[in-house]
Order: C-alpha cells, then sequence, then structure tokens
C-alpha cells in the first residue's frame, strides 16, 4: 500500500485555442485532492481567484512519485485575460514538456479539442427532451479518460471519453444492460467514434472501505450471473468492444514482456530470471486452468469495491475500459485485494468459488482460482505496459513503476 500523497500544489500553463503559450500562472494549492487526474478543484480555483476559464488539458511536469508535491498542467485558457503582471515566462524544461511526442497525443488533451463538447452534450440530450441548465464541469482529465458532468433540469449528466487503446464501454455496456439493466449506469449517448459515452447521474457512493459481508456477497453473485449469461456470446462482446483476454491473446501480451528495455532494467537478475521461467510456462499453465471446466465470458478488468457506486442494495458497476473476455475469475483479484482484513478476502473468495461451483456443477474453480493468481498479476503488467506504449512521455509517470511492480506480485504468488 503507498503512503498518503502529499498536498498537491499545481501550475497552470496558460495557451490558447491554437496551442500558442501565454504564460505561466502562480501555483495553486489544491487541498481537496492529491491526485493529478482530478482536476476540479484547479479549474474552480482559477476562476474564483483570477476570473479565469481555463479547460485542462494535460500534464506536464513532476518530480513526486505518483500523486501529490508541485505539479505543472497545459491549461488552455477560455475566457477571461490574466494580467500581464501575473503570468511569468516559461522555462526551457516547460516548453519542451509542451511541445513533445503529438503522436500519442489524445484528442481532449489537445487546445480546442474540446471545444464542441457543449454542443456535443446539448444535442445529446434532445432525445431525451431534457436540457443543459449550466455549464460544464471538468472533472478528471489523464491519459486513460476524460470525465465532465453538466447540470440539467431533471438530473446531472457524465460525459465520459476513453483512449482507441481501452475498451469502447457504450457497446459493452449495452450488451451487459441486456441481461441486467440496473448494472451498469444508464447511457443516455454512445459515439463509437469519440469512444464516448453520455451516462445518467448515479447516487449514492462510491463502496471504498467496503466490510458488509452481504453487499459483498450480493455483488459477487451479480457478477456471476452476468458473466454465466454471457458465456455463450464472447464474440458479440468482442465485437461490440471488448477486448481479448483469453489464453492465446494472453501468452502473446505476457511474452511481449519480456524483450523490453524497462522491464529488464526494473527487475533484478534473479526476478528476471524468475519471470521468464513464469512465461515460459505460462502456456502450460492455462492448459491447466482450462481442465478446471470455467467458460471464458466477459471479465470487467478492474472490478474493485471503489467502481461499485450506490446505497444499500442498489449498486451499479462503473468504468467498463479494462473489459475483456477471458477466464472468469480473473476478477478476484482486482476486487479482493481492496478488501479489509485477510478473513474478510478469505471469505470473499469462497464465496466467489461457491457462486462458479453452482453456475458450473463439476468444475474445480478453487483450483483455477488458485493457478490464475499469478497470472491476474500479469495479465495487470501487460495492461500497465499497453498504456505506456500509447500515451505521451509526460503522462508516462502515472504508469511508469507498475508493470515491474506486478510482475514482482505475480513472482510472490508462484
Amino acid at each position: 500500500m503507498s503512503p498518503s500523497p502529499p498536498p498537491r500544489l499545481a501550475t497552470l500553463v496558460l495557451c490558447d485555442t491554437d496551442g500558442a503559450v501565454i504564460g505561466e500562472l502562480p501555483p495553486l494549492a489544491a487541498p481537496a485532492s492529491p491526485y493529478w487526474p482530478e482536476v476540479d478543484e484547479l479549474v474552480a480555483a482559477a476562476r474564483e481567484r483570477w476570473g479565469l476559464e481555463v479547460v485542462v488539458l494535460r500534464l506536464l511536469m513532476t518530480e513526486a512519485p505518483y500523486a501529490g508535491g508541485e505539479v505543472s498542467y497545459l491549461a488552455q485558457l477560455v475566457a477571461g485575460s490574466p494580467p500581464a503582471a501575473l503570468l511569468t515566462r516559461v522555462s526551457s524544461a516547460t516548453t519542451a514538456a509542451v511541445d513533445g511526442d503529438p503522436a500519442h497525443r489524445l484528442g481532449w488533451a489537445e487546445p480546442g479539442g474540446l471545444d464542441d463538447l457543449a454542443a456535443w452534450v446539448d444535442l445529446a440530450l434532445l432525445p431525451h427532451g431534457r436540457q443543459r441548465t449550466g455549464q460544464l464541469r471538468q472533472r478528471k482529465t489523464w491519459n486513460l479518460s476524460l470525465v465532465v458532468t453538466a447540470p440539467t433540469d431533471t438530473a446531472p449528466v457524465w460525459f465520459k471519453a476513453v483512449p482507441p487503446f481501452l475498451a469502447d464501454e457504450g457497446g459493452v455496456i449495452a450488451r451487459v444492460a441486456r441481461v441486467d439493466p440496473g448494472l451498469a449506469p444508464t447511457v443516455l449517448a454512445h459515439d463509437p467514434a469519440r469512444r464516448a459515452v453520455l451516462m445518467d447521474h448515479v447516487a449514492g457512493r462510491d463502496q471504498w472501505g467496503l466490510a458488509d459481508d452481504a453487499v459483498i456477497r450480493a455483488m459477487v453473485d451479480r457478477w456471476v450471473d452476468v458473466q454465466t449469461e454471457l458465456v455463450d456470446d464472447v464474440e458479440h462482446c468482442l465485437a461490440v468492444g471488448a477486448a481479448d483476454g483469453r489464453s492465446l491473446a494472453l501468452v502473446e501480451s505476457v511474452r511481449e514482456l519480456l524483450w523490453l528495455p524497462e522491464i529488464v532494467e526494473g527487475l533484478t537478475t534473479r526476478d528476471y530470471d524468475a519471470f521468464e521461467d513464469l512465461a515460459d510456462n505460462l502456456a502450460r499453465r492455462l492448459e491447466k486452468v482450462e481442465e478446471c471446466g470455467l467458460p471464458d465470458t466477459l471479465v470487467h478488468g478492474d472490478l474493485h469495491p471503489g467502481n461499485w457506486r450506490g446505497e444499500g442494495g442498489d449498486l451499479r458497476l462503473l468504468d467498463w475500459g479494462d473489459v475483456h473476455v477471458g477466464n472468469p475469475v480473473l476478477d478476484v483479484r482486482a476486487f479482493v485485494e481492496r478488501l479489509e482484513g485477510r478473513d474478510l478476502q478469505e471469505r470473499t473468495r469462497n464465496h466467489w468459488v461457491e457462486a462458479w461451483r453452482r453456475a458450473v456443477p463439476g468444475s474445480d474453480p478453487a483450483r483455477a482460482l488458485a493457478l490464475l493468481e499469478p497470472v491476474a498479476e500479469l495479465v495487470a503488467a501487460a495492461t500497465y505496459q499497453r498504456f505506456l506504449a500509447h500515451i505521451e512521455q509526460t503522462e508516462r509517470v502515472y504508469h511508469q513503476h507498475d508493470p515491474p511492480d506486478r510482475i514482482r506480485a505475480a513472482l510472490a504468488l508462484g
């Protein structure tokens, strides 16, 4: 578990719609959240302190390891005029960060990339007889998503876009909704070209710190029911946006890690040799998993309790960008590792095993889970490495330590 990060001190480097740098604003304290993608507080502070409307485009520089500390962002000036005395010239290092690696830049990280978003939301609301009643509110911006909210005449809506290397959430949610209409958020509009969805607000709270056995069991049972229903429809799930995480694709993605310099350099010689052995024997291990009798189906990929939102038994599952087709117990790791206490974790594992034993009589989910525990960590390592391969240099700081960390976790599980 990482220690609590220090507070964030954020500097906004302003640019115009064409991308020309205007100057650098004084640093802003962000006491509400140290996490770099959460930009709501920064946008509000620029408005309240200086009367400026800005859109935060992307992270530029930080020396902090994973959150908090001094950090700078590129921000597009949308309205207002900062006094010349307020701005300072940017350093050569900042200029290099602004200009560098455009080949991997996402649309929302480009100046002008969100200029048409308000009109898009308004148009998406029309078929539902709803209207926006206030300005858009930028909540989160980073290399894995853009999240913006807007008030309407009935309830708030959430716009989310993800990059091309993640699953198309709108297509997958629509498929899941045919099995369990209340499991995922209500999608009001889906734009596959933009890889974006507009969703109704989900009331309640995210289920971080969950310790209620009854709620946990209900989550597991509900998700297993959906997975069971989708066993015979995996090709459709792939067609509408899920990634392929079945055995052959999984082995290929893990073996690709072996030849990457950052993996070689990020592991000790002993750990690298052990990882090579694990990768070499992965296909054989997966053959043993298949002998356990569990079918491939839809895997959420990030099923931790914090991605469940609501109150009591009325919970919805969020964040479908990591969804793929594969062995169903690959979802256990993300869910269980964020539960507090070994007893609760073990009870949850046992309930998951029993749920699949009932769903597939004659199967051996306990053995499958034991065999797949290190594999789940390797899947996570390959996922993070895929992120790193497709994002620009200044944002690699978000994920750069994750692949070797997950490989070491896989080795610890044997």
